[in-house]
């Protein structure tokens, strides 16, 4: 397993660590599920704070993976991967205990959505960037990551996240409430102890049936919607246009990794 499980004081904190970016690819996922099943089965009522080292949280989808599936225009590979992206995303949303993002730095589209994910975001005080930029690279954003982003911040900053594509500081991800909390980078992780250990192992049942009651409506939206949606974001994402869209970030990466 690439990532590290460990447990401090009364929490399960898993660092990211798949690549230096935690770009998310197959591999990315499977030591997320690997850490999970970890933590579930060895520390079932702990909560979990979720991080990574360096300057970045998550950098989001591994272009150099995704896109190459996408212009193949193989329907297998590509449901595939939408489902494991799916899945995964869906596993940490729904986890009956409480998640902490302890958001050390940049945190993009897949990554930033990871985030949302959990019940409270941390971050360091400093220079660290977020953005929804899916549609700017000619990925259209799916339904359940839609619900799940209007779940954590609200309508209006959801569509304005994923619609404009701007990239955004730290006091405006606070304001946006991507954060719930900003704090010195050397307090990152005692801070997010902190807020992971308000619920004590006693509490677990009356937590996870509460947050349960809270998810419904989401879960519920996007269990009803899923087919449909599902294969609008199939659609898109092939159009020729997005395709275009795709092979022009693809090629500017590629410079920016040969300069």
């Amino acid at each position: 397993m690439s990532w590290n499980v460990q447990i401090k004081n009364r929490t399960a904190v898993i660092e990211m660590c798949s690549n230096p970016i935690n770009k998310m690819n197959p591999g990315f996922f499977e030591d997320l599920h690997r850490a999970l099943d970890v933590v579930d089965n060895h520390h079932p009522r702990l909560p979990i704070i979720l991080t990574a080292s360096g300057t970045t949280f998550s950098a989001g989808l591994d272009f150099e993976d995704v896109f190459p599936r996408f212009a193949s225009s193989d329907l297998t590979k590509i449901r595939s991967w939408f489902q494991l992206f799916r899945d995964s995303i869906l596993r940490v949303f729904t986890l009956p205990r409480r998640t902490v993002a302890a958001v050390n730095g940049n945190a993009f589209a897949g990554g930033l959505i990871l985030a949302s994910c959990c019940d409270v975001r941390v971050a360091s005080a400093g220079g660290a960037k977020f953005s929804l930029n899916e549609v700017l690279v000619g990925i259209p954003m799916p339904g359940v990551y839609t619900e799940i982003l209007r779940y954590a911040v609200g309508s209006k900053a959801t569509a304005e996240c994923i619609l404009g594509g701007r990239v955004y500081d730290v006091p405006e991800a606070l304001d946006l409430g991507f954060l719930h909390h900003v704090v010195p980078a050397e307090q990152l992780l005692s801070e997010a102890i902190k807020y992971a250990e308000v619920i004590s192992s006693d509490c677990f049942s009356a937590y996870a049936a509460s947050k349960k009651a809270l998810l419904r409506p989401t879960i519920e939206r996007i269990e009803r919607d899923a087919s449909e949606m599902y294969e609008l974001a199939l659609q898109a994402v092939l159009a020729p246009d997005s395709i275009r869209a795709q092979s022009i970030a693809f090629e500017r990466l590629k410079r920016r990794s040969s300069e």
